[in-house]
């Protein structure tokens, strides 16, 4: 990845099948890595937008992706046979799996991860809160991760008064070499330009690229152009 990077967050099969892979090849274009969620029945931790989206996603087969590519998907939803969310992952040729309930809900199952990953050839990549014990940190960034992502608020494209360039400064303390990512409610060149700033080394869009993607592939490639634009100004 370059400094500072851009990741896109993007669903499979939405707003359709065949939306979702033209949009899929084009952000290859403009991101330095791809998010590629797999839908849930059950996505706790995204805002209402992408909720909605997890509900009207299409039966998409999982393709190899452009780009460097992670695989996001819900840990419960593979927990009882983990080994189908990596074989996903290695259809869509990605370098790692992101699981944002891992360490929230199943924290019991880190160990089972990592050995899936190492097992995989994959590249470990962890997502933690805002609240977050330093110990654990620590832990995460002992393994190497690909990237840490830290969510800046509680879900998804939902902004709060919460101090995000604090947690951000935190982290970078506990564990100064481990690559961040920081990502939620990024809808604004100047909101992506500031995380960085503050000591991020990548931002991930979410919710506002789906939000221009409902309407077409080109005004969402545009708004990427224009955070691009904003990070470049932060080299």
């Amino acid at each position: 990845m370059r400094r500072p990077g851009l990741g896109v967050y993007i669903l499979a099969g939405w707003p359709n099948a065949e939306v979702f892979k033209r949009a899929l090849t084009a952000v290859g274009e403009v991101a330095d890595f791809v998010e590629l969620g797999l839908p849930s029945r059950n996505p706790k931790y995204d805002g209402p937008y992408i909720r909605r989206a997890h509900r009207e996603a299409e039966p998409s087969a999982v393709e190899a992706a452009p780009g460097e590519t992670y695989v996001m998907a819900y840990w419960e939803d593979f927990a009882g046979e983990p080994q189908r969310l990596f074989d996903a992952a290695r259809a869509a040729g990605a370098r790692g799996v992101l699981a944002p309930d891992l360490l929230i809900d199943f924290p019991g199952d880190l160990d089972r991860y990592v050995e899936l990953t190492r097992r995989y050839g994959l590249e470990p990549a962890f997502f933690i809160p805002s609240k977050f014990p330093y110990a654990l940190l620590r832990r995460l960034a002992s393994l190497k991760p690909a990237f840490i992502y830290l969510g800046l608020y509680a879900a998804t494209g939902i902004e709060l008064p919460v101090y995000v360039e604090r947690n951000i400064k935190t982290v970078r303390e506990v564990a100064p070499d481990v690559y961040l990512v920081a990502g939620f409610a990024i809808d604004s060149p100047r909101k992506a330009a500031a995380v960085v700033e503050a000591g991020a080394d990548a931002v991930v869009v979410g919710t506002a690229f789906l939000r221009r993607l409902r309407n077409s592939v080109e005004e969402a490639i545009a708004f990427l152009k224009e955070i691009r634009g904003a990070l470049y100004l932060q080299q």
